[in-house]
């Protein structure tokens, strides 16, 4: 089984005081030591979440690349393709998301065959579905 974790679950991860921080570390927690569970989020994140922790919440450029380093060890960076782009293009023009950063998104957890995309946005969970991921949330 392949896990997606979209950016407010890995930043949940990287904060411990953001409000939904110990929902999604337990469920980590819960499959972490499953060998048939693989787990994923977009490096294209790895900048945000730097920028966030740094800049909005003040913590040791340092320590941050220290957590992102270890993230990256138990979550692996999956990087975005072209074909990501693309796909997203098709995807906004049909109107499937109006988020095309989410979409670009989407379309890499797509094609790391991904199960289950875990977030806690809104819109992405309205959705419930994209092409065969479910969208949902710990």
């Amino acid at each position: 089984m392949n896990i997606f974790f979209d950016a407010n679950i890995c930043l949940d991860f990287l904060d411990a005081k953001r409000p939904t921080s110990p929902e999604s570390i337990e469920y980590f927690l819960r499959y972490k030591d499953d060998e048939d569970v693989d787990f994923y989020f977009s490096s294209d994140f790895i900048s945000a979440f730097y920028y966030i922790l740094t800049e909005k919440k003040k913590i040791d450029p340092t320590k941050v690349i220290g957590a992102i380093d270890a993230l990256s060890f138990e979550i692996t960076p999956f990087y975005l393709a072209h074909s990501d782009f693309v796909n997203a293009k098709s995807a906004f023009y049909e109107k499937i998301l109006s988020d095309f950063e989410d979409l670009m998104v989407l379309e890499s957890a797509y094609r790391a065959n991904t199960d289950y995309f875990v977030t806690n946005d809104k819109e992405l969970l309205a959705m419930k579905n994209y092409k065969k991921i479910r969208l949902c949330t710990h």
